[in-house]
């Protein structure tokens, strides 16, 4: 079936971006690259684009069709609407609304903002990254998700002016260029073409790609420098360095014939394991000669 073909095409393009942030970006970025998506049409001659409003109905059409708790989708599945979505818009225009153009984006912010008027950051948003009080950041060592608090006469798309760079990101009011609500010169480049953005309760997401696969000191340069200690690495060890990879091979093998030796050794001599915990105590202590390195009771002559 065609859609088998398709979900194999997409599957790989998932597991190689890791998340569904870096799959929707790699998406919306091929539309952006390789058709007129992005483009609105602004006379009734012009033979590429949509008309106002249609690509958010197109968008918005397709998310509820594939969602199980939506109307859309159960009357997708008794018209025989297939995955090619070619009737998609049809099912969005039998929506009854009061105004003119429909703007679905626009409808789900206001609803947010009815709940929560003051957006905040969980600590999932400034993974291994930072937090300020507009905004903060995560990241990967492929990518960045950017997060801005919105003022609330600005969470919408018509009202916001946002100019991202190869190293600069600028977040403005587009009636009012004034009012500059986020801007800084980033440590580092990113590949600003394949930047993607959405505002999602009350605040504007920015994610895109680095330019070199690398953990950041700071978002923004004059930003304080994060403590990498404190980097969480997802890195699968068979994408690691061949090196690196045998390296902590090995570590491991020794780890594990370690616990097995002093394992022996409990079992066997009781009285032999509490000398060798009172030397694991003694082991960093301060004028330790071993002090800073891994325990290993083998090196001690114990009688």
């Amino acid at each position: 079936m065609d859609f088998q073909r398709n979900d194999a095409i997409l599957m790989e393009i998932l597991q190689d971006r890791k998340t569904i942030t870096g799959f929707l970006d790699s998406i919306f970025g091929f539309l952006r690259r390789n058709t007129d998506f992005y483009h609105t049409k602004l006379d009734e001659k012009d033979k590429i684009g949509f008309p106002q409003g249609v690509r958010d109905q197109i968008l918005y059409g397709a998310m509820q069709r594939h969602d199980p708790d939506c109307w859309l989708q159960t009357m997708a599945a008794e018209d025989g609407i297939g995955d090619d979505g070619e009737v998609a818009p049809l099912a969005i225009e039998e929506i009854t609304v009061e105004n003119e153009e429909f703007h679905p984006m626009e409808d789900i912010t206001s609803v947010v903002t009815e709940r929560k008027e003051q957006p905040t950051f969980s600590p999932d948003d400034y993974r291994n990254g930072d937090i300020f009080e507009t905004h903060c950041w995560s990241q990967t060592q492929k990518d960045v998700e950017l997060q801005v608090k919105l003022p609330e006469e600005m969470r919408s798309s018509k009202k916001l002016s946002i100019l991202i760079k190869p190293q600069s990101v600028k977040v403005s009011g587009k009636l009012q260029p004034d009012v500059v609500i986020l801007e800084g010169n980033l440590s580092q480049r990113i590949k600003h073409n394949e930047a993607v953005w959405s505002i999602d309760k009350n605040k504007l997401i920015i994610s895109f790609d680095k330019s070199k696969d690398l953990w950041w000191e700071r978002l923004f340069e004059g930003d304080p420098e994060i403590d990498h200690k404190k980097i969480e690495c997802e890195n699968y060890i068979d994408e690691l360095p061949e090196e690196t990879q045998a390296t902590l091979e090995k570590l491991r093998f020794d780890q594990i014939a370690a616990d097995k030796a002093q394992n022996e050794l409990q079992a066997s001599n009781p009285n032999q394991a509490d000398t060798i915990e009172r030397l694991r105590t003694a082991w960093d202590a301060e004028g330790s000669p071993f002090k800073g390195q891994p325990f290993d009771p083998s090196v001690v002559r114990i009688s």
